[in-house]
């Protein structure tokens, strides 16, 4: 019985010399061939045919040169009036603006300024948040950095600056009535 089992022998697989790159270049060259030919037939006429152009014309006597802006011995280009610019601050009814200046009185120097600070964090996302939901109350906010002794960089969410406690103490009153804290922080200029 196993002088009738035949050994088969697999026959080495053939290599094929570059037949990608070979079908590449068939590829463009239809495509390039097809492209010619659509273009015959929309325009029925060889687009690579050398198209003559037509000998210009004899052109006139020669033209007096043009006299241009800028070239010495002209006269300098006058610029155009606008009257806008002394209409505008009137306008049409307005009142007269008084041409004499009233005394400036001396600002009282501000003894303190008082600031609100909602929080104060390391990550300045979460600074950027607490901005944008006081935002939302319709409270305006900033943004301050400082470093810290013992957290390192922080990033505090500050209200004011206030001139007058009272005008301090109605935004306190309105962020307490949304359930937010905050600390008063006074500073010297």
């Amino acid at each position: 019985m196993s002088g009738n089992r035949r050994t088969s022998k697999k026959a080495p697989a053939r290599r094929s010399g570059g037949g990608v790159f070979v079908g590449i270049i068939i590829g463009l060259m239809l495509g390039a061939v097809f492209a010619a030919g659509v273009a015959w037939y929309l325009t029925r006429s060889n687009p690579f045919a050398d198209q003559t152009v037509p000998a210009p014309t004899e052109m006139p006597g020669p033209q007096a040169p043009r006299v241009l802006p800028g070239k010495p011995g002209d006269r300098p280009v006058e610029k155009p009036q606008f009257d806008f610019y002394k209409i505008l601050p009137k306008g049409d009814g307005a009142a007269d603006v008084p041409t004499t200046v009233a005394p400036v009185e001396a600002p009282t120097p501000v003894a303190e300024r008082f600031y609100l600070q909602v929080g104060a964090f390391e990550d300045p996302t979460e600074a950027d948040n607490l901005k944008a939901r006081l935002a939302l109350m319709g409270v305006e906010a900033s943004v301050q950095r400082g470093e810290s002794a013992n957290k390192g960089t922080v990033h505090r969410v500050r209200l004011g600056p206030y001139n007058r406690v009272e005008d301090m103490n109605a935004v306190r009153a309105e962020l307490a009535r949304a359930g937010m804290e905050s600390s008063l922080v006074r500073v010297k200029p």
